[in-house]
């Protein structure tokens, strides 16, 4: 489980809920895209050496192939990466007292938010299409009267289930700290 030390305003007897990161279905179509961008200089080699036979035959020919291939398989390499980094460092962590979401843009941007419980005026759980359906995916709002209007915790597991404990988690705020909500709660 994730420890609270490690995040700032560490609240007495606060206690880690959920901790959330994206669903394992991102990481496959990452993989997956990776793979096919991975095969598509051979296709196109193959290809080439079908229909241009003698081009693939002269010697500089073959070096600058080699350059601009191995640039290529750099820049799948690098984005594999970037999108593997995004993916691991997006983390949505619920506590008792606090919502707090960190998300990872590009290698070196993070923007990490936090929101109170009492804040919490909606949560809806959304699963669209056939795959989030069967697979159990997919995007929980949580919209704010704070100056952060929303958190998109996105592509989670079980967002119903996230949902309903978010609710909860907000009703059990509203018992142990009434005046947070004012006077008509």
């Amino acid at each position: 489980m994730f420890h609270l030390q490690h995040l700032p305003n560490h609240r007495p007897g606060e206690k880690t809920v959920l901790f959330l990161r994206r669903h394992w279905i991102a990481v496959f179509r990452l993989v997956g895209f990776t793979a096919i961008a991975a095969i598509a200089p051979i296709g196109l080699l193959w290809l080439l050496s079908e229909l241009f036979p003698t081009l693939l035959v002269v010697p500089t020919s073959n070096a600058i192939a080699t350059v601009f291939i191995s640039i290529y398989y750099l820049a799948v390499v690098t984005f594999f990466f970037q999108e593997f980094i995004d993916y691991y460092l997006d983390t949505w962590v619920v506590t008792t007292e606090r919502i707090i979401n960190i998300e990872q843009h590009g290698l070196f941007h993070r923007v990490a938010s936090e929101m109170h419980l009492a804040m919490v005026q909606d949560v809806t759980a959304t699963v669209r299409g056939a795959l989030r359906t069967f697979l159990d995916y997919g995007d929980v709002h949580i919209h704010s009267a704070g100056p952060i209007q929303q958190f998109r915790f996105r592509d989670i597991a079980n967002p119903e289930r996230v949902r309903q404990v978010v609710q909860q988690l907000t009703e059990d705020d509203k018992h142990r700290h009434p005046s947070a909500y004012g006077p008509n709660h």
